[in-house]
């Protein structure tokens, strides 16, 4: 990387905002995955059962501006039940089944991709497509009249990922940013037994998310004293050099110039 003077960077003239990535944490008693499963047997039967549980996890998003936000980039979020799921169903003549949902999580398909910018009007935020995957592990015990009984083991991770849309809304005060977002879920994975694929597991639903971020009091403050002066930017410039996360200032996963005018825009609104 090519060395970059100091001195020179008071004379940038900036044209990006100060983003910074922030790391939401999800509130479970705020948040819940409501599920629904349906075996479909064909001319066999077949029924619809649901269940749901809270969830915690964390959200890693990025907006143009924490404290009034317009614009906002997705980076990453990963949530997981806090209680397995049950289920039951009647299938049709003499057919039972029940199921037990284990480790259920629900996560972005692609870490490391980040998606938008997106425009935030009036609080209110939509991506498009979002790749997700579902993941856990179900057992499922059946009884099936002609087939007999048994039990086969679902892995959800299996399940290719879905694109879905991912929306929402964000409010920041007092420091705090809180973003409220829903997942609708969706999937099919075959019901095998005895090497057999007897039907379809059909997955639907939606995972609803409430969660929080501290808001930076000072993103320019990279040696954390209260104080802008040359040892920020000393501070800044090898943490840039190192590429960083601190230093990835628009949070695009590029350390580039618009970083060092973002860092610009920050150093010159000066610490509240």
């Amino acid at each position: 990387m090519k060395a970059i003077c100091v001195l020179c960077l008071a004379g940038v003239v900036s044209t990006a905002s100060a983003q910074s990535m922030l790391d939401f944490t999800i509130d479970p008693t705020q948040s819940s995955v409501d599920l629904t499963i349906e075996i479909d047997l064909g001319g066999l039967g077949g029924d619809t059962d649901s269940d749901t549980s809270s969830l915690s996890g964390f959200v890693q998003a990025a907006p143009d501006d924490p404290e009034a936000a317009s614009s906002l980039w997705l980076h990453d979020f990963f949530t997981s039940m806090d209680s397995d799921l049950t289920y039951n169903w009647s299938l049709g003549f003499l057919s039972t089944a029940d199921a037990n949902l284990v480790g259920g999580t629900v996560e972005y398909a692609n870490p490391g991709i980040i998606l938008g910018p997106v425009p935030v009007v009036a609080g209110d935020f939509e991506f498009p497509s979002v790749s997700v995957i579902l993941g856990g592990v179900m057992t499922v015990n059946y009884n099936i009249f002609l087939f007999g009984s048994g039990s086969e083991v679902i892995d959800l991770s299996t399940l290719a990922p879905s694109d879905t849309v991912y929306s929402g809304s964000v409010v920041s005060s007092n420091g705090v940013m809180t973003m409220t977002s829903t997942v609708p879920l969706a999937g099919t994975q075959p019901l095998v037994i005895d090497g057999s694929v007897l039907g379809d597991v059909i997955f639907s639903g939606t995972a609803t998310m409430v969660a929080t971020a501290d808001i930076p009091d000072c993103p320019a403050d990279f040696t954390g004293d209260g104080v802008l002066d040359f040892f920020d930017i000393s501070a800044f410039l090898t943490a840039f050099g190192n590429q960083e996360p601190a230093a990835d200032m628009n949070a695009d996963g590029a350390w580039d110039f618009f970083d060092i005018s973002a860092f610009l825009t920050a150093f010159s609104t000066g610490c509240p």
